[in-house]
């Protein structure tokens, strides 16, 4: 191989990797956005803002999507042969992007009339199972298996967490109302 090969070659991929990198940061980008905003919102209404552990949860559901972004893109070349990096892009971010908007709209169903994350919240599950799909294909069953729990598995995890759909839990009344089992003897 040439050097004027080597450099094309290394100037293909770093455009590649460039455009994968970007990509992977509009949705993470649109995550901190919404957690500064839901955060500078609740400063504003006297609310305390989220804690550590929140903001731990969200680093790690950025890494986590960023990671099973890169499983998706490789995917995308591999076995649906997108070699076009805008359509790799699109294919690979709409689903760690749907994740991320599914969680953003599963804690805005918690301030809502039902309190609850309702649909949203179980999409998120939905979508990491469906992207836990390019891992195996791409790994194979033991490499597949660590990819797809790390990336989507935890991503969906993660952004569950760090969006507080579990505060329904803690919320009364967000429940519905349950009759308790009493047992009575019969009157005579």
């Amino acid at each position: 191989m040439s050097v004027e090969e080597t450099a094309t070659s290394f100037v293909a991929h770093w455009t590649t990797s460039s455009m994968a990198a970007l990509s992977l940061l509009v949705p993470a980008a649109l995550a901190a956005g919404c957690l500064l905003w839901q955060s500078a919102r609740k400063l504003a209404n006297g609310r305390r803002r989220g804690t550590v552990a929140d903001w731990v949860a969200a680093i790690a559901a950025v890494g986590c999507t960023a990671y099973s972004a890169s499983t998706s893109w490789r995917f995308a070349a591999d076995y649906l042969d997108m070699h076009n990096t805008v359509e790799r892009c699109a294919f690979f971010a709409i689903g760690e992007l749907a994740m991320v908007a599914n969680a953003v709209i599963a804690r805005q169903n918690l301030h809502g009339p039902r309190q609850a994350a309702g649909l949203p919240a179980v999409l998120i599950w939905v979508l990491a199972a469906v992207l836990t799909v390019p891992a195996y294909a791409e790994y194979g069953l033991v490499s597949g298996t660590w990819n797809g729990f790390f990336g989507p598995v935890m991503a969906a995890a993660m952004w569950h967490l760090a969006m507080g759909t579990e505060r329904r839990h803690r919320t009364p009344g967000a429940d519905r109302p349950r009759k308790a089992f009493t047992a009575s003897a019969p009157t005579m």
